[in-house]
């Protein structure tokens, strides 16, 4: 019996690297082609027509056939070989019949592991699996079933139990004996009317006379222990409706034998569709349902008892996969692996490219991608399942109403695409759930995770637009789908598919619509880093970037200056990679070294010279290697070298025009970045005075740029008025705020969060300047708390400041001195001039 069961597990296993679900006699040939194509070995279409039973078998087949096929199918051809071999019979009944079991469920677990789609070693055991296993295996249930959706590693979990628990050295349940089948070898369409107790006893070769149940439950009574039966791969076995149905009677007929037998248990594992289709032939049973034992994860609106991966679990399987490299992974990217199906996906990603781990969640895209290629594109009925998803999209009204359909609606669609739509169901594309509606229920299908609806969404929608991708397309996504959570998904998923095409000229399209400023940011981040991937298998990208003036559009989006946005940061860092010209380069270069500023980081400001130093910086007002050897050198306590820049803001802030401006010009990013270097200078060498006159005089430079009141200019003024309120609080640093303050709420995407911090810190000022020190308080400690929490320490210093001021008005000393003790530990912890503050 041996023999036959590893022969129907070598036959499964051929079908399944063929992609053949259904064989036929034709097919026959085709595996030998495939055969000899990848051996250079000749199996002949008629020894494969006897494999599979299309022609008259007469004898064992030959070492040389069962080698070859298990050389095609990656296993250990040993285990063929040798089964043809009589079995020893040990004079213990117990160890003979443990014996029997150890050698079907050994060979399962060599298929197990031979089949993981990631290396086995990197697999890991569930600990929520043990504690369930145990609770399952002391209390008086019959059994229980591993149930979720595809994809969540069901096969691995129970390959992992039955080696940790039953086959290790220190095993908990050594006394015990498992036997580990796959459902394929244990049921067929042949023999759906034979039950389960003959399965056990064909398996197990018992005598024809013996009562199965009650031979094996003597046996291990008297040697203590329970034996437990583990079913898996009941995904992989094709029957029909009817015959699935007489499998589940049969299954359900040995739990009722097993009451009287303490010491035989029952373990399956089950996708929530079919678990749902076995509960309903059990759900009026009030024994079968106190003998089941559903796990403590057991979730009823999913049907799933395996909860997703925890966030020490993904931690260790990466730690795996990325064992030489010591990069944090991408929490959106860790969220995403909680879901094992994504792992071997990501695996995959990380054998092609070692580096990829990206700040954004295009590794998530890259995921999805790759699955849906593999589960609907690259698959049995891919124009079926395409068909049958359109439809449901379509039936959503493209995602405006809902994501899920009535099922009676499909009834069309399910007797055309009835095998696509079985498919669907059993890869995680689809699922379907019940509702109860006035008392009635009513079944639905929905796409099992949000991420599959948004990307049929989105070719759904290129489709209606003919697959161009225009300013009428973004325009249609973020109004269509204003309120709704799929619209930033489907912006991405248009970038992503702009950039995969290189078409970059309709890619600046998206930066018309109006995005607030987290989304501005994310979104360049996101083109940089899919750019990056993307350009390390087409290096001619970085080329069509310039020829599309890529840059400059990105560069007329960063001046907002967004320094406390993490994603600002990573934008920048980002699109260095992707950079090619000195230019664009020195802008990026730039824009961080301001950031370093702000956050007092004496060793990146020395490192961002060094880099920016071989620059050309001709076309700039002013050099951003002198403005950061200044603020170096303040930062060190040091006198700078650089007197000709120092000279030219003080002429600035008299009145002159000494970088030679056109009046009344536009000002260009390298302007205001350029502006932006000569305010922080001013800060590390002048005071709120002078930081005020400069202000002034930059804004009759340009007083039509500054009526437009575009991002920049709004944080300019935000900096004038806090400027002010220090050096000269009155009537008209009044006006300012209340300028400001209307501009923020009415048009908020004009405002980054650092402004609207800027903004909290100029209201901090002008409420101490009214001694409203109660609300003064309340923003100042909010200000403070998000430049600590980000590292912006120079800001910090003048919320710690302004603390001190205030209870020292307030005459409370002992926080006067706790507000001095953390403020100078800082600039110590920092190594920064207590001087400067």
């Amino acid at each position: 019996m041996e023999y036959s069961h590893r022969l129907n597990e070598l036959k499964r296993l051929i079908l399944l690297k063929c992609g053949i679900r259904f064989i036929t006699p034709a097919d026959c040939k085709r595996i030998s082609i495939e055969i000899s194509k990848h051996l250079n070995k000749n199996v002949s279409e008629t020894t494969i027509k006897r494999l599979f039973g299309f022609a008259v078998v007469k004898h064992k087949f030959s070492t040389f056939t069962l080698t070859t096929l298990a050389e095609y199918v990656d296993i250990a051809s040993d285990d063929l070989i040798d089964i043809s071999q009589p079995p020893v019979h040990p004079t213990d009944e117990w160890k003979n019949l443990k014996g029997k079991a150890d050698k079907i469920t050994q060979f399962t677990l060599k298929t197990i592991r031979n089949r993981s789609g990631i290396p086995y070693d990197i697999t890991i055991s569930r600990k929520f699996a043990e504690y369930d296993f145990d609770e399952f295996y002391a209390g008086d249930y019959i059994f229980t079933s591993v149930t979720s959706q595809p994809g969540y590693g069901k096969t691995i979990l129970l390959s992992h139990l039955a080696e940790d628990l039953f086959y290790k050295q220190d095993a908990a349940y050594k006394d015990s004996t498992i036997l580990l089948v796959q459902a394929y070898n244990f049921f067929s369409k042949e023999q759906a009317d034979l039950n389960m107790e003959d399965q056990l006893k064909a398996q197990l070769q018992i005598d024809p006379a013996e009562n199965t149940l009650e031979y094996i439950n003597n046996i291990q009574a008297a040697h203590g222990g329970k034996f437990i039966i583990m079913v898996d791969g009941f995904a992989e076995l094709i029957l029909k409706k009817e015959d699935k149905n007489r499998l589940f009677d049969n299954i359900i007929n040995l739990i009722c034998s097993l009451e009287d037998f303490k010491n035989i248990k029952l373990m399956m594992s089950l996708r929530s569709t079919t678990w749902m289709r076995f509960y309903e032939r059990i759900r009026h049973s009030s024994f079968l349902k106190s003998k089941w034992f559903p796990g403590n994860y057991f979730n009823l609106h999913e049907l799933s008892n395996v909860p997703p991966l925890t966030e020490k679990e993904v931690d260790v399987i990466i730690s795996k996969i990325n064992y030489l490299d010591n990069k944090e992974i991408n929490p959106r990217l860790k969220a995403q692996l909680k879901f094992p199906l994504h792992i071997q996906l990501y695996y995959q990603l990380k054998e092609e490219d070692p580096d990829f781990n990206y700040y954004t969640n295009i590794t998530f895209y890259e995921l999805v991608s790759r699955f849906i290629q593999e589960k609907i594109y690259r698959s049995n009925y891919y124009t079926e399942k395409i068909l049958f998803l359109k439809k449901i999209i379509q039936l959503t009204e493209y995602g405006r109403q809902t994501n899920s359909v009535e099922k009676d609606s499909l009834l069309s669609e399910l007797s055309a695409f009835r095998n696509a739509y079985m498919e669907l169901l059993a890869d995680g594309i689809l699922m379907e759930e019940k509702r109860t509606e006035n008392a009635h229920p009513k079944e639905y299908v929905r796409f099992l995770h949000p991420h599959m609806f948004e990307y049929f969404l989105f070719v759904e929608i290129l489709e209606k637009f003919h697959l161009q991708v225009n300013m009428e397309f973004f325009t249609y996504i973020n109004t269509e789908y204003e309120a709704n959570q799929v619209r930033f998904q489907l912006l991405q998923w248009t970038t992503r598919f702009l950039i995969k095409t290189g078409n970059f000229h309709e890619l600046k399209s998206v930066f018309k619509l109006n995005l607030n400023s987290f989304e501005t940011n994310y979104l360049i981040l996101f083109m940089a880093e899919e750019i990056k991937y993307r350009s390390k298998f087409n290096p001619d990208l970085i080329r069509v970037l310039d020829e599309n003036q890529f840059h400059e559009i990105i560069i007329s989006k960063l001046i907002n200056f967004d320094f406390i946005d993490s994603c600002y940061k990573e934008a920048v860092t980002a699109l260095i990679d992707i950079a090619s010209n000195d230019d664009h380069l020195l802008v990026y270069n730039s824009i961080l070294g301001v950031l370093e500023v702000i956050k007092l980081d004496k060793e990146a400001i020395k490192a961002r010279i060094k880099n920016i130093s071989t620059l050309n910086a001709t076309d700039w007002m002013v050099s951003p290697v002198e403005t950061l050897q200044i603020i170096y050198a303040k930062i060190n306590a040091e006198q700078p070298a650089q007197r000709n820049l120092l000279g030219n803001i003080e002429r600035l802030r008299n009145g002159d025009n000494p970088f030679g401006v056109r009046p009344d010009n536009h000002i260009d990013p390298r302007q205001g970045i350029s502006y932006l270097l000569i305010l922080y200078v001013n800060l590390f060498t002048g005071d709120a005075t002078s930081g005020h006159e400069i202000i002034s005089n930059i804004v009759k430079l340009h007083p039509r740029e500054f009526a437009k009141r575009t991002t920049f200019t709004i944080y300019i003024l935000a900096v004038y008025g806090m400027y002010s309120s220090r050096s000269a609080p009155g009537k008209k640093t009044d006006q300012i705020e209340n300028i400001i303050v209307y501009l923020s709420n009415r048009n908020c995407t004009n405002f980054a969060k650092y402004q609207e911090v800027i903004l909290m810190m100029f209201q901090a000022q002008q409420y101490y300047n009214r001694k409203e020190y109660e609300i003064a308080i309340h923003h100042t400690k909010e200000c403070l708390l998000l430049f600590r929490r980000n590292n912006v320490l120079l800001n910090a210093m003048f919320m710690f400041n302004l603390l001190i001021n205030i209870y020292t008005d307030l005459k409370e000393y002992d926080l006067v001195n706790e507000y001095k003790y953390e403020k100078l530990c800082l600039l110590d912890e920092y190594q920064v001039s207590r001087q400067l503050f």
